[in-house]
C-alpha cells in the first residue's frame, strides 16, 4: 500500500513540475506580448507551445537526474536543485528545439519561463508536497531506537521540515544497560515500509552489529545518526578507500577563496544597505534618544575572528541600569535564573524599554552591526557573537566558531532566534561553518526577513 502511495505522490509531484513550467512559458508569452503589443511573435504563439506541450517533459527528466522525485530533502535544498533543474532544462529544449529546427516558442520567452519557473516550480512543489503529507501520501513512518536527548534533538529537526514527510511512530530507547533492543523491537508494532532510525551513541559496537544485521532482515531502509552532539553539526561526504567506507568532513568556510569571495559579496551588500537604510537609522536613533535617558547606541564587547574582542554596536533597548536590575532579578527568582542559564534571555524581560521591546521584536537593534560589518569585525552572515563571559559555556566549541567573523544574522536565528536552547545554537554555527555556501548565505538572508517580519523568537 505504502509503494503505491509512493507512486501516486511521485506522479503527482510531476504532474504538478510540468503544471508550474507550463504556467511560466504562459506567463512568458504573457510578459512578451505586453512588450510586442500582440499575442503573437513572428508566428509563433501559446496554442503553438500547448499543441506541443510534449517538449516541456524534459523538465522533470532533468528533475529525476537532479533527485527531485528520488530524494527527501530539505526545503532550501529543494529550492537550490528546483533552479539549478529549470536552468539546466531550459537550456536543454533550447537545445533540442534549435536541433529539430521546431521554433514552437521564443528564446525572450524561454528566457522568461526560466526566471517565473524559478519561483513557480518550488512554489508549486511546496504547496504539493504539504497536501500530500497532510493526506499522508508522502508520509513514511520511522522507528528511532537511542536515547532520549538524542531522540528529541532528531524529532525537533524533522518537525522543521515537514516537507521530508517522516513520522516517528515509535521511539524505542534502552531502560538499561542490559536491555535487550532487539527484543524490544520485535514487541513493537511497526507499520510495513517503517525506515529504522539508530543512534549510534546510545549502543555498544556489538549491539550495534546486532542491531544492523537484524534491520537487513525486517526494514527496508536504515537511518544512522552518529552522535547526538553531532547530529546537527556533522557536513560529512561519504567517500571509499579501497574496500573501506569512511566520512570526509568539510570545512566550506575555512577555504581562503570562499572566506574572499563571502568579505566581497557582504562588503558591497552592507554598504548599499547602509545607504538605503540611512533615513530608518535617523528616525530610530530619534525615537531610542526619547524613549528614555541614555545614549543612542549600546556598545558591548564581543567575541570576534581568531578571539580578539570587538566592539558590537546596537541601538539601546535597556534602561541604564540594566546590569544592576539583571543581577537583582537572578537573586531574588530562581525560575528566571533557570531561564537565563538555559536560554540566555528573560521573557517579558524588564529591563527593556518600551520602543526597546519594538526595536527587539523585529531585530532594528541589530542594524547598527552594518558598522561592524563595513570595519571588518563582523560578517552578514555568520555564527553568533558571542560575549566573553560565555567562553566557559561554549567549551572546545569556541575553537571552531572563532575561525570566522561572527554574523549579524546566522543559521540561529533563522532557525528559532532566542526561543533555541544555548547548546543548540552552538551546534546550528557549528554547521554553518562546514556547510557554507553562497546559496546558504542567500538563503539565511531571505529566512532572516521572514523571521523578521513575523517576529517570530524575538523576546
Amino acid at each position: 500500500m505504502r509503494r503505491l502511495g509512493v507512486l501516486l505522490s511521485t506522479v503527482i509531484l510531476m504532474l504538478g513540475d510540468v503544471v508550474a513550467v507550463m504556467l511560466s512559458f504562459l506567463l512568458g508569452y504573457l510578459v512578451r506580448a505586453l512588450f510586442s503589443g500582440s499575442d503573437t511573435s513572428g508566428g509563433v504563439s501559446a496554442t503553438t507551445l500547448i499543441s506541443r506541450v510534449y517538449f516541456l517533459l524534459v523538465y522533470p527528466f532533468v528533475f529525476v537526474y537532479e533527485g527531485l522525485y528520488t530524494k527527501r530533502l530539505t526545503v532550501w535544498e529543494e529550492r537550490r536543485r528546483c533552479f539549478r533543474g529549470v536552468l539546466v532544462a531550459s537550456a536543454f529544449l533550447t537545445i533540442l528545439l534549435f536541433m529539430v529546427r521546431l521554433w514552437i516558442v521564443s528564446r525572450f520567452v524561454v528566457l522568461l519561463a526560466t526566471v517565473f519557473g524559478m519561483v513557480f516550480v518550488p512554489a508549486v512543489r511546496a504547496v504539493f508536497k504539504l497536501l500530500l503529507v497532510k493526506v499522508g501520501l508522502f508520509l513514511q513512518p520511522m522507528v528511532v531506537v537511542g536515547e532520549i536527548v538524542g531522540a528529541d534533538v532528531f524529532c525537533r529537526q524533522l518537525s522543521l521540515n515537514r516537507t521530508l514527510g517522516y513520522k516517528v511512530v515509535q521511539h524505542i530507547q534502552k531502560r538499561d544497560p542490559s536491555d535487550d533492543i532487539i527484543a524490544r523491537l520485535e514487541q513493537a508494532e511497526i507499520p510495513p515500509g517503517a525506515l529504522l532510525v539508530v543512534l549510534t551513541e546510545s549502543f555498544t559496537p556489538q549491539e550495534l552489529r546486532r542491531i544492523f544485521n537484524y534491520s537487513e532482515e525486517k526494514f527496508a531502509e536504515l537511518m544512522v545518526v552518529p552522535d547526538a552532539n553531532l547530529l546537527a553539526a556533522s557536513a560529512a561526504e561519504i567517500e571509499q578507500v579501497g574496500g573501506l567506507l569512511v566520512l570526509k568532513y568539510r570545512y566550506n568556510l575555512l577555504r581562503p577563496l570562499n572566506i574572499w569571495t563571502k568579505m566581497a559579496f557582504e562588503f558591497v551588500l552592507s554598504l548599499v544597505l547602509m545607504i538605503i537604510l540611512l533615513p530608518l537609522f535617523v528616525i530610530l536613533a530619534l525615537l531610542v534618544k526619547l524613549s528614555s535617558p541614555g545614549p543612542v547606541f549600546f556598545r558591548q564587547e564581543r567575541i570576534g575572528y581568531r578571539g580578539r574582542i570587538f566592539t558590537c554596536f546596537k541601538f539601546r533597548t535597556m534602561y541604564r541600569d540594566a546590569e544592576q536590575r539583571l543581577k537583582e532579578l537572578l537573586v531574588q527568582d530562581p525560575a528566571i535564573k533557570e531561564e537565563w542559564v538555559r536560554y540566555a534571555r528573560i521573557t517579558n524581560d524588564p529591563r527593556v524599554t518600551p520602543i526597546g521591546r519594538f526595536l527587539r521584536r523585529f531585530s532594528l537593534d541589530e542594524l547598527p552591526q552594518l558598522y561592524n560589518v563595513l570595519k571588518g569585525d563582523m560578517a552578514l552572515v555568520g555564527p553568533r557573537p558571542y560575549l566573553p563571559t560565555e567562553l566557559e559555556r561554549l567549551g572546545n566549541y569556541i575553537r571552531t566558531i572563532v575561525r570566522v567573523r561572527p554574523g549579524l544574522t546566522g543559521l540561529w536565528q533563522v532557525s528559532g532566534r532566542s526561543e533555541l536552547p544555548f547548546q543548540e545554537r552552538i551546534l546550528l554555527d557549528e554547521y554553518y561553518i562546514r556547510n557554507w555556501s553562497l546559496w546558504l548565505d542567500f538563503s539565511i538572508i531571505v529566512r532572516t526577513i521572514k523571521a523578521v517580519l513575523t517576529g517570530r523568537g524575538a523576546y
